[in-house]
């Protein structure tokens, strides 16, 4: 599948993660998918409808290897949102390819990173 489009929206449910978005300042909503999707690991920008309203997100694919993880993972960072969506479904369509996934060599650097990323995630 191209990174850079997918034909249909995506829904999940949100489930608990490990809290790290949170401690970054960046909290995301981890996701499970309704059906399986092939994605190249990295980040994307995408639309995120969460019950009527739609919200720009950055939403991440992949193994988290800053943190010495190794399980794929689906999360989104809402834009311009504050609120519980535990449990909740939502839907997400990827706009755009951001960046693969990368390997920071400190929380520090992944942070700043993340900084950039909503930028152009907002500016999209």
């Amino acid at each position: 599948m191209s990174p850079f489009h997918l034909m249909h929206p995506i829904s999940a449910t949100v489930i608990r993660g490990l809290g790290n978005g949170r401690k970054f300042g960046f909290p995301t909503a981890n996701l499970q998918l309704d059906a399986p999707q092939e994605f190249e690991n990295g980040v994307y920008a995408a639309w995120v409808i969460v019950d009527v309203n739609r919200y720009k997100g950055m939403l991440y694919v992949g193994t988290r290897p800053s943190l010495g993880l190794t399980e794929k993972t689906y999360e989104v960072h809402l834009l311009h949102f504050s609120g519980n969506l535990y449990g909740k479904k939502l839907s997400f369509e990827v706009m755009q390819f951001i960046r693969p996934e990368q390997k920071f060599e400190s929380v520090e650097a992944l942070v700043e990173q993340l900084k950039k990323d909503r930028e152009l995630v907002e500016s999209i």
